[in-house]
């Protein structure tokens, strides 16, 4: 029996659901029994734990007694993972990942580049959406840029490059959403526009909105570190930066790569996570 811990219907975006879907695609499940506490373990082979660090899958893993029942019945633990573990902006997620590890049969596949370089990981995770989620938005696309998300005190680097962007005067327009935006205002709002601009958050990784800037048919301007260049082969369909001094060179830059689609289901049979599990 598979079991699930993934509240997808908790969260207004298509990640967590993308997951759960292409989890299931892939191992070929029938249906997932749905785990939110110790009693729901019994003929649990294998857990598939979609984002340990979101709070209410914390509330139902990260307690002693759930540890402990799933070692006792040699539950295999696979965990997707899509925060930055070691210096994280958020103190808390190295005690979170302690507790983690304390799982006796453990797969972690983590997004962030350098916490893949200290868990000597060959695999991150990666935030692509799942092949049975279809966004059909036909917007005329205004010949601009967009910031569209989160920039609050956890994001002090987006902060920096929307100000260095403003200083270069760009044809750019900010909305600062903060979650609080319907998922299909959010998405009709991003194919309205020919960039989206996407500074790093909180980690070295590439977040969802890459993937649904590239859904909606329009063109990420992503930033990036240099060790992300040698993990993200999907960078050819972006216009890439590490500081916000380079954009103005790449608006109007032709892409030399046509978009292709690629989805998560895609991404796990490349890696071949059946074999990996």
């Amino acid at each position: 029996m598979n079991g699930l811990i993934c509240e997808d219907q908790l969260v207004d975006h298509s990640l967590f659901l993308s997951f759960k879907l292409a989890i299931k695609n892939h191992f070929q499940i029938g249906q997932f029994h749905v785990v939110r506490s110790p009693s729901n373990l019994s003929g649990v082979k294998r857990l598939f734990i979609v984002d340990e660090h979101f709070s209410h899958h914390i509330n139902i893993w990260k307690n002693i007694a759930f540890i402990k029942e799933v070692n006792l019945r040699k539950i295999q633990v696979i965990v997707f993972n899509f925060e930055r573990i070691y210096s994280a902006q958020f103190p808390w997620n190295l005690d979170h990942q302690n507790a983690l590890l304390m799982f006796e049969n453990l797969h972690q596949f983590v997004s962030d580049v350098s916490d893949a370089k200290i868990l000597c990981k060959k695999i991150i995770n990666k935030q692509y959406i799942s092949s049975e989620l279809v966004f059909n938005f036909e917007n005329e696309k205004k010949d601009r840029l967009l910031f569209l998300g989160q920039c609050n005190q956890y994001y002090p680097n987006r902060a920096n490059v929307l100000a260095d962007c403003q200083k270069l005067n760009l044809r750019l327009d900010i909305g600062i959403s903060e979650r609080k935006m319907s998922y299909t205002d959010f998405l009709n709002t991003l194919s309205c526009y020919k960039y989206i601009l996407n500074p790093l958050g909180t980690g070295e990784f590439i977040n969802l909105r890459f993937y649904e800037t590239l859904a909606v048919g329009s063109i990420p301007i992503q930033q990036i570190t240099p060790q992300m260049r040698n993990w993200y082969g999907e960078l050819d369909q972006a216009l890439i930066f590490e500081n916000a001094a380079e954009i103005p060179r790449l608006i109007d830059k032709e892409l030399n790569s046509a978009s292709k689609k690629y989805f998560l289901e895609n991404y796990f049979s490349d890696m071949n996570l059946r074999s990996l599990v």
